[in-house]
């Protein structure tokens, strides 16, 4: 048996119309492309915003907390009796404990923004001076409460360590402050 395949019918396209398909192909790439980085470019922008958002609502609640630590160690007498040291401990304390609340919610919101890749070093920076912030209200709390079962030695340890870990958010701030320039305008964080 002999069987025999059809064969299929020319096609003749003039190179007019080739180069019109292939005309209108770059086009549609083109738009695609545009369209693309269009999208990405606004998507970016709404990333950076709200990052940008979260950071401010953070800084106004630390600056609030900020406010209630001075107002209290302002408002201390110089030589207070028993009772007024214990109870300006106990509010000591309360206000540690706000702090870390605070950081701890800030943290869980900014941890979870999505920035673009030049953020990055800006958000973890900013999320490494929340953690320290937050471990120095929380060494403030456990100096209170050491003060309180009167271990005046383990009290003075967590302050000094307090101390050291607000040390460290300073150096956190200004990580992030330099970061954040470096995205803003383009380049690279300068050198420490």
């Amino acid at each position: 048996m002999d069987l025999k395949i059809p064969s299929l019918p020319k096609v003749a396209i003039g190179w007019k119309k080739a180069l019109m398909a292939v005309g209108v192909a770059a086009l549609v790439v083109a738009v695609a492309l545009i369209g693309w980085t269009l999208f990405v470019a606004y998507t970016e922008d709404r990333q950076v915003a709200a990052f940008g958002s979260h950071v401010a609502a953070s800084e106004a609640d630390l600056a609030r907390v900020s406010g209630l630590v001075s107002s209290h160690l302002g408002s201390r007498p110089d030589r207070p009796s028993v009772a007024g040291a214990d109870a300006s401990m106990r509010e000591f304390a309360a206000i540690a404990e706000h702090g870390r609340a605070v950081t701890a919610y800030h943290r869980g919101i900014i941890g979870a923004d999505a920035v673009p890749e030049a953020y990055a070093g800006a958000r973890s920076a900013y999320i490494r001076a929340l953690d320290h912030l937050n471990r120095a209200f929380s060494l403030w709390s456990s100096a209170a409460a050491a003060y309180n079962a009167n271990a005046c030695t383990a009290a003075e340890e967590n302050l000094a360590r307090a101390d050291q870990a607000w040390g460290e958010y300073a150096l956190a701030i200004g990580d992030y402050d330099r970061e954040l320039r470096a995205a803003e305008e383009g380049g690279e964080a300068p050198p420490l």
